[in-house]
């Protein structure tokens, strides 16, 4: 009796054991996949960080063309000038036919390319070239999406229109291109700060007559028959899905 207790004895001994190493196996296994777990989750929030960072400097990369976009090599010039106090330098090219160098001027895609070496530099920022497009009238409040910008555009968008309409008188007129041309050099006399622009090209493939600042059109029609009027109002249509402040003048030929 005594030999079949301990044979019971070590078989549950034996069977405790067993069972203890199948914890132990199942709790190692259960640590396991959780520290795996923890290192899937660790590998997946640095991809979606990249990812972000990525994004984000796609975004930042569209908004700073769209905005250098917006610049003329002049007001290029004027900004690294003020800011930097430096910009391209021409460089010189050899003709292989005289041996004569050829100074040429930096190109826009040099400029772009000097801006955004000291922008990566930190030696310039956005918020500078935001500030300067502003102040130069570059661009107008509502590129940047603001709404109080908006309202301060229409109004100003409103004083552009009375102060045509009050001072401009054109002399005679026997074209539209007579009528542009004198409202052209009404506007750069009054506004010499202003950018005035002639034959402006739409996503269309149309041209809008004058754009000041990029942002205010206007569409100048000498109409000599009934047609001409109803292909205008679909002109108009089209312009305005590009430039919101859009104004048509029209001069009665009447009046001569």
């Amino acid at each position: 009796m005594e030999g079949m207790g301990l044979k019971k004895f070590l078989k549950d001994v034996a069977k405790d054991l067993k069972v203890s190493l199948e914890e132990k196996r199942e709790q190692r296994r259960h640590e396991q996949d959780e520290k795996r777990e923890q290192r899937r989750r660790a590998q997946e929030r640095k991809r979606e960080q990249r990812r972000r960072a990525q994004e984000e400097q796609r975004e930042y990369k569209a908004k700073v063309n769209d905005l250098l976009d917006k610049f003329e090599i002049p007001d290029l010039d004027n900004f690294l000038m003020k800011i930097l106090n430096k910009k391209p330098e021409p460089h010189y090219k050899k003709d292989r036919h005289t041996g004569r160098e050829h100074k040429m001027g930096p190109s826009r895609k040099d400029y772009f390319s000097f801006v955004w070496k000291h922008l990566k530099q930190n030696e310039i920022n956005y918020q500078q070239l935001r500030d300067f497009s502003l102040k130069h009238r570059i661009v107008t409040p509502s590129f940047f999406g603001e709404e109080s910008g908006v309202e301060l555009e229409k109004a100003e968008f409103q004083n552009l229109i009375n102060s045509i309409r009050t001072g401009f008188e054109p002399e005679k007129i026997e074209m539209e291109e007579h009528l542009q041309s004198q409202l052209a050099v009404f506007l750069k006399a009054k506004y010499p700060e202003r950018k005035i622009s002639r034959e402006v090209s739409t996503k269309y493939g149309d041209r809008i007559d004058i754009v000041i600042d990029d942002a205010y059109a206007f569409e100048l029609k000498v109409p000599e028959t009934r047609a001409a009027l109803r292909n205008l109002s679909a002109q108009l249509e089209e312009y305005v899905e590009q430039y919101p402040n859009l104004c048509q003048i029209m001069q009665d030929l009447s009046n001569y």
